[in-house]
C-alpha cells in the first residue's frame, strides 16, 4: 500500500475489499431498525395481550371458586333453616311419637340428600327418627348432640359410625360422610331435646357437577372443598384426606389470586385460585376454601395462540418494513456513491476539478476535516494519559493495601457477628435450665417429622413423661433442689436416648420425646426403659442424701386420624393421666 507524502504524510488508504458499501450499511441499519421496532412492539403487544387474557382466565377461576362456595353456604343455610324450623314445630314437644316420626320423614322427603334426621330427649336416647334408625340408641357423646346443647350446631365432614352398618352406600369403594346440623328443642320448661340431622356428602360433589361444564371438564378443571385446616374433603380421590399446602389457606392469610402452583398429585403445574366460605345469614360456616385448579398448558392455550397470531403478523409487517429500506437507502446513498467514484478519480487524477459539488453533502467534507482535528487531539490526549497513568497506578497500589486491611477487618467483624447468632440461636432452641430442646424447638421439627411419617409412610410415636410428686419435693428440699432433680432427669432420660429421638423439656417437670419409625411395641419398650432408668437409680443432693424419683409416662403413635402433632400429643397427655390414676411410676398407651 503507497504512503502518502507532503500534507498526506502519515495518512494511510482504506482498503476497499470486503468492506459494506454505504447503500448496504443504511439497508441494513434501516431494516434491522425497522425489524427490531416490530418485533420489540408485537413482543409488547403480545405480553400486555397475553397478561390481560391470562388474569380473565384467572378471573374465571377465581369466579368458579366463589360460585361454588356460595352455592355450598347457601344449601348449608337451607338446611340449618330446615332444622331449625322443624325444632321449633309443636309436634316434637308432644308425646306421639308416631308423630314426631312422620314430621321428621316428611322432611326427609323434601330434600333426599338427608341420609337420617332424628329426635332425642335431653339425654341422648333417639326417641324418633327417619327409618326407625337409632331408635332407642344412646348417642350423647356424638358432637352433634353436645354441640346442640349449646345453642345451634353444624358439625365439619366426618365418616359414619352408628349409621354405616343400617345405611346403603351408593358407592361401596367409599366410606359414607356426613355434615351434621343440629338445634335444641326448647318448651317452656326449658330444653326437652335435640333434633338433628346427618346431611350426606354427596350433595356437594352434586353441587360440584353443576358448576364444570363439560367443556372445562374436559380440559381438566377440578374444583376442591378443603376444610379449615388444609385437609381436602372433596375432590380428586389421590387428594382425599390430604393436608394442603398452598399460599391463603392459613387463616387469617390474604387471598393469594389466581397463581400457578405444582401440585403433589402427579407433579404437574396448575393455574389454581380459591374461595373462603364466609357463610350465610345466619348460618356460621365451617371454615370451607374451596380451591379451583386448571393444568396451565390447557389454561393458557388461548394465550399461546393470541401471542403466536401477534408474532406472526410482526414477521410479516417486518418483511414489508425491510422492502422499504431497502428502497430509501439507495435513494439516501446515491449521491454518496457519485461523490465517492469522483473522490477516487480525484486520488488518481489530481485533479480536483472533476469533484462534482451538486448533489454532494456538505457534512461529508466537514466530516473529514473535523477527523483530521480530531485524531490530532487524540494523540496529544493519549500522551497526557499515559503520563496521568503511571501516578495511577502509584495510587491503586497505595488504595489496594488499604483496602486489603479493610477486608480483613470487616471478615473479622462478619464472623464475629456469625458466632453471636450461632449462640442466640441456641438459646432459643435449648431449654436454659436442663440444657435439652425447648417447647417451640420441638413442636418445629415434630412437625416437619409428622409430615415425613405420613409422605413416606413410616412410624412415629410420642412419649410425655412427668416426674412423680415434682411439688413435695420442691416444698420439701427447695426450688434449688427441685432444679437439679430437674437437670438430672434430663441428663438421665438423654444418655438413654443416644440410640436414637428427640427430648424436649416440654414445660414444668414435664418432658417429651419423639421417636422416629417407632411402632406402639417399640415405644413401649423405650418408655420401660426410661421408666426404669429413673426409678433404680437415686439422685444425689447437695447434702449428701439421696433421692428416688419416680415418673408416669404416656406414650401415643401416629395413625391415618392424627392430623397434627398437637392430636398426637393429646393423646400421649391423656395416656399419662391414666397412668397417674393408676398409681404412678408406670406407662400407658393411648
Amino acid at each position: 500500500m503507497a504512503t502518502a507524502t507532503g500534507p498526506d504524510r502519515g495518512i494511510r488508504r482504506p482498503r476497499r475489499l470486503g468492506r459494506p458499501g454505504l447503500r448496504t450499511l443504511l439497508t441494513v441499519t434501516m431494516a434491522g431498525l425497522a425489524l427490531t421496532t416490530v418485533v420489540l412492539l408485537a413482543l409488547v403487544v403480545a405480553e400486555v395481550a397475553g397478561r390481560r387474557q391470562a388474569a380473565e382466565i384467572g378471573d374465571s377461576l377465581d369466579e368458579l371458586a366463589f360460585q361454588m362456595s356460595d352455592k355450598l353456604d347457601r344449601a348449608m343455610f337451607e338446611r340449618w333453616r330446615d332444622i331449625r324450623i322443624i325444632a321449633a314445630r309443636p309436634v316434637l314437644r308432644g308425646d306421639d311419637t308416631a308423630a314426631k316420626r312422620v314430621a321428621l320423614e316428611i322432611l326427609q322427603q323434601t330434600y333426599p340428600d338427608y341420609a337420617w334426621i332424628g329426635f332425642t330427649d335431653v339425654q341422648g336416647r333417639v326417641l324418633a327418627s327417619t327409618g326407625r334408625l337409632l331408635e332407642g340408641e344412646d348417642v350423647s357423646a356424638r358432637p352433634w348432640f353436645v354441640g346442640a346443647l349449646k345453642g345451634p350446631f353444624a358439625g365439619d365432614v366426618h365418616k359414619a359410625l352408628l349409621l354405616e352398618r343400617l345405611l346403603t352406600n351408593p358407592d361401596p369403594g367409599t366410606p359414607l360422610r356426613f355434615v351434621d346440623v343440629s338445634m335444641p328443642v326448647m318448651a317452656e320448661g326449658g330444653l326437652i331435646g335435640v333434633v338433628g340431622a346427618h346431611l350426606s356428602w354427596s350433595w356437594a360433589d352434586d353441587i360440584r357437577r353443576s358448576l364444570i361444564a363439560p367443556g372445562e371438564s374436559r380440559s381438566g378443571t377440578d374444583i376442591l372443598v378443603v376444610d379449615k385446616d388444609g385437609a381436602v374433603l372433596l375432590g380428586p380421590r389421590a387428594l382425599e384426606g390430604q393436608k394442603l399446602d398452598l399460599p391463603g389457606l392459613t387463616a387469617g392469610s390474604r387471598d393469594p389470586g389466581p397463581w400457578v402452583e405444582t401440585w403433589p398429585d402427579g407433579d404437574r403445574a396448575y393455574l389454581t385460585a380459591l374461595h373462603r366460605s364466609q357463610g350465610f345469614r345466619d348460618y356460621p360456616g365451617l371454615g370451607w376454601t374451596v380451591v379451583v385448579r386448571q393444568p396451565v398448558d390447557q389454561a393458557l392455550a388461548p394465550v399461546r395462540d393470541l401471542r403466536r397470531l401477534i408474532l406472526w403478523g410482526a414477521v410479516a409487517i417486518a418483511a414489508t418494513a425491510c422492502g422499504f429500506a431497502l428502497w430509501l437507502a439507495a435513494r439516501i446513498a446515491s449521491p454518496l456513491d457519485r461523490l465517492s467514484r469522483a473522490a477516487r478519480r480525484v486520488g488518481e487524477t489530481s485533479s480536483p476539478d472533476e469533484v462534482p459539488l451538486d448533489g454532494g453533502y456538505r457534512e461529508v467534507r466537514d466530516l473529514a476535516w473535523s477527523l483530521q482535528r480530531m485524531i490530532a487531539a487524540l494523540t496529544q490526549k493519549q500522551e497526557e494519559l499515559v503520563r496521568a497513568n503511571l501516578g495511577l497506578e502509584a495510587r491503586v497500589a497505595e488504595r489496594t493495601a488499604e483496602l486489603t486491611a479493610e477486608i480483613a477487618e470487616r471478615r473479622k467483624v462478619e464472623q464475629d457477628r456469625e458466632d453471636l447468632i450461632q449462640r442466640l440461636k441456641r438459646m432459643a432452641e435449648t431449654d436454659f435450665l436442663t440444657g435439652v430442646m425447648n417447647r417451640r424447638s420441638f413442636f418445629d421439627i415434630a412437625g416437619r417429622e409428622l409430615a415425613a411419617a405420613r409422605r413416606y409412610v413410616r412410624a412415629l410415636a410420642v412419649i410425655v413423661l412427668d416426674i412423680d410428686h415434682f411439688k413435695r419435693i420442691n416444698d420439701r428440699y427447695g426450688h434449688g433442689t427441685g432444679d437439679e432433680i430437674l437437670k438430672g432427669v434430663a441428663k438421665r432420660l438423654a444418655d438413654e436416648m443416644r440410640a436414637g429421638g428427640i427430648l424436649a423439656r416440654f414445660g414444668g417437670e414435664e418432658f417429651v420425646i419423639l421417636l422416629q419409625e417407632a411402632d406402639q411395641d417399640a415405644a413401649l419398650a423405650t418408655a420401660e426403659r426410661l421408666r426404669t432408668a429413673l426409678a433404680d437409680r437415686s439422685f444425689g443432693l447437695i447434702d449428701g442424701s439421696c433421692l428416688t424419683v419416680t415418673a408416669s409416662l404416656g406414650l401415643a403413635t401416629a395413625d391415618s386420624e392424627t392430623g397434627s402433632i398437637d392430636d398426637l400429643i393429646t393423646r400421649a397427655d391423656a395416656a399419662l393421666y391414666r397412668a397417674k390414676d393408676a398409681g404412678r411410676n408406670r406407662v400407658e398407651a393411648g
